[in-house]
């Protein structure tokens, strides 16, 4: 009897993963929502999205990297930057 193909497992791992980045990535890279955000929250929100280059931009506008999002327990970036990783590997093993 032949071993089942791993590559349907895999694949739909990605597109989870995909999925979820795409729509992280929608939320925080539309031009018009980061035109109205301050620099630290364009830093919190590209640091959910796991948005390296919306993270530096962010940053050369002077965002705080300490600033804390009262709208969100008083998370800061980087705890939302290991949220972010953390629901995502969450994700990656639930599939």
């Amino acid at each position: 009897m032949p071993l089942a193909d791993d590559s349907s497992d895999e694949s739909s791992q990605s597109d989870s993963v995909s999925e979820a980045d795409d729509a992280d990535l929608r939320s925080t890279t539309s031009l018009e929502e980061m035109s109205r955000l301050t620099a630290n929250m364009l830093l919190y929100k590209a640091a959910r999205a796991r948005n390296v280059a919306v993270m530096l931009e962010a940053l050369s506008q002077f965002a705080d990297i300490n600033w804390k999002n009262d709208d969100d327990s008083g998370r800061t970036p980087l705890m939302q930057a290991i949220f972010s990783v953390c629901m995502l590997r969450h994700v990656l093993l639930s599939v």
